[in-house]
């Protein structure tokens, strides 16, 4: 499959290998210096996501904590 075309439902499993492995290929041939810059682009990508997971974090501990009203006392 080229890069130009992206029709899911006609990709295999072989596509997805291949596609896999030039990616892989293409990003070991980067210089060290544009391998440095991505990884400063990723640190600051995650310290953007960081507080938001921690937030969903605490609100899915939270709401593990609150009773369940599905059931009462008369069900």
């Amino acid at each position: 499959m080229s890069r130009n075309t992206l029709d899911f439902s006609k990709m295999t499993i072989d596509d997805l290998f291949r596609a896999k492995e030039e990616r892989r290929r293409r990003l070991a041939r980067l210089p060290f210096e544009q391998k440095i810059e991505i990884v400063k682009r990723l640190q600051s990508v995650a310290k953007v996501i960081r507080p938001i997971r921690e937030a969903g974090r605490k609100m899915s501990s939270e709401s593990d904590k609150t009773p369940d009203r599905t059931t009462g006392p008369y069900s």
